[in-house]
């Protein structure tokens, strides 16, 4: 079953639950799906759609950040809501250490590949790049780079 049918069979099952929360969400995610689709003038792929929720995940990550710094707690609770909703279609998430390794191998690469010497700061962010294109959705990115800074020290 791809993502896509996934996230339908689950959103009929969220309506005949009744679950307003669930299919809320995962009608803004058909709708953001069908969106893209229409733009792009195809069907996505699994790796698009999953670009699409990781997409949708930051956009609510932002959002609660946004209401917690304003004082609206209720808001940022919905938002935190959603996001544990849509982080049940990303794949297994890897540990810290394996981020580590992962980063620690991709700056080796980035390095190796080099034609001509690099500063600290080009490599930081080839070797970013270079993880969100390898393990899309795999891993959250503010804790990559903050792995990728500590590792290139």
């Amino acid at each position: 079953m791809t993502l896509k049918e996934q996230i339908q069979k689950d959103f009929i099952a969220a309506m005949k639950a009744g679950d307003k929360l669930l299919k809320s969400t995962l009608s803004g995610l058909k709708a953001k799906i069908t969106e893209e689709e229409k733009k792009e003038n195809k069907t996505l792929t699994e790796q698009e759609v999953l670009n699409v929720i990781v997409k949708s995940i930051k956009q609510r990550q932002d959002s609660f950040d946004a209401f917690q710094e304003g004082g609206r707690q209720e808001l940022a609770l919905a938002e935190y809501a959603e996001m544990v909703e849509l982080e049940k279609y990303l794949p297994m998430q890897m540990t810290i250490f394996e981020m580590e390794v992962a980063a620690r191998n991709l700056m080796k690469e980035v390095i190796s590949s080099a034609d001509k010497p690099m500063n600290q700061q080009v490599i930081i962010g080839k070797t970013i790049g270079a993880f969100n294109k390898r393990y899309k959705g795999k891993a959250d990115l503010k804790k990559v780079k903050a792995i990728v800074e500590s590792v290139a020290k």
